[in-house]
């Protein structure tokens, strides 16, 4: 089994590395880190010796990961996956701003930027990414390039609450860009070193990677709010049955519902919850009969 990222395979080297610094905390985020990869890497090389040799070692991990968390809901579903990966990135983001605006500057920081906006890519699998989500993932990997810059250099940070005018963050994404020498998405940090590792054969219990709570931050003007579960317009319970099964824009109407149910149970969010349930099954109800 292929053991580097190839060098024609570099841009997925990210996700390979969140992967194994979670393939024994949570397997969950694990699976999809390596499956956008594959995915990734199927649209950038797949012809190359080394290139399908290591998409080929991937996929093979998919597979018995898929064996051994078969009925694991978050593997299974995409609604279910999608709504896992929302939250586990948004605690991880939440951490990181919380730390940023206290000025407590360190790797550990700029490590869980950089993690929390990759891991938000891996929400495309799912379809457009919504706009909270991708405006996070810009912030933060603005943010882990721009801290790890001041980190490298000796450069005094800033944090975001003492900042007189905050910047702005198109300029800023862009001064500060990925291509930069010594950014930190080329950094390799402890335990990620861009190896394939091998999935474990027993999978603890998904732990939560991060505190499960931590304070909403106030972000600044360039910073993105923390999504909450969307509500959608009402539909009416009482409409007339339709014969035959739901349409495809039906069937993707009560996932969306469902999804959005899901992350309000995350939130503990009772009210969220039932009328979200509520709304996907009279999408449904129409074709019950």
């Amino acid at each position: 089994m292929a053991s580097k990222v190839p060098p024609s395979l570099k841009a997925i080297g990210h996700y390979v590395k969140i992967a194994n610094e979670n393939a024994s905390r949570d397997p969950v985020i694990y699976y999809w880190c390596l499956f956008h990869a594959v995915q990734a890497g199927m649209q950038i090389d797949k012809s190359s010796p080394d290139a399908l040799n290591f998409l080929t070692s991937l996929l093979g991990t998919l597979e018995t990961i898929k064996k051994q968390l078969g009925n694991n809901d978050a593997i299974t579903s995409e609604v279910v996956a999608q709504a896992y990966i929302e939250n586990v990135a948004m605690k991880l983001f939440d951490f990181a701003d919380k730390k940023e605006k206290a000025g407590q500057i360190d790797k550990n920081l700029v490590h869980a930027f950089y993690t929390a906006g990759h891991m938000m890519d891996i929400l495309s699998l799912f379809g457009e990414i919504d706009e909270p989500y991708a405006s996070a993932k810009k912030y933060a990997k603005w943010k882990s390039t721009q801290i790890f810059g001041c980190l490298r250099d000796g450069t005094p940070y800033v944090p975001s609450t003492q900042e007189e005018r905050p910047p702005s963050f198109d300029n800023t994404a862009t001064h500060h860009s990925s291509s930069d020498t010594g950014n930190p998405f080329e950094h390799t940090y402890p335990g990620s070193t861009g190896d394939l590792q091998q999935p474990t054969s027993n999978y603890p219990p998904p732990l939560p990677p991060h505190p499960s709570s931590y304070g909403h931050p106030t972000p600044p003007p360039a910073a993105p709010a923390r999504p909450s579960p969307p509500m959608q317009s009402h539909i009416d319970n009482n409409s007339e049955k339709v014969i035959g099964g739901p349409s495809f824009e039906e069937w993707e109407q009560a996932r969306k519902f469902a999804k959005y149910a899901i992350s309000a149970i995350d939130y503990e969010d009772v009210k969220s919850t039932a009328d979200n349930l509520r709304k996907a099954l009279a999408v449904l109800a129409k074709h019950d009969h």
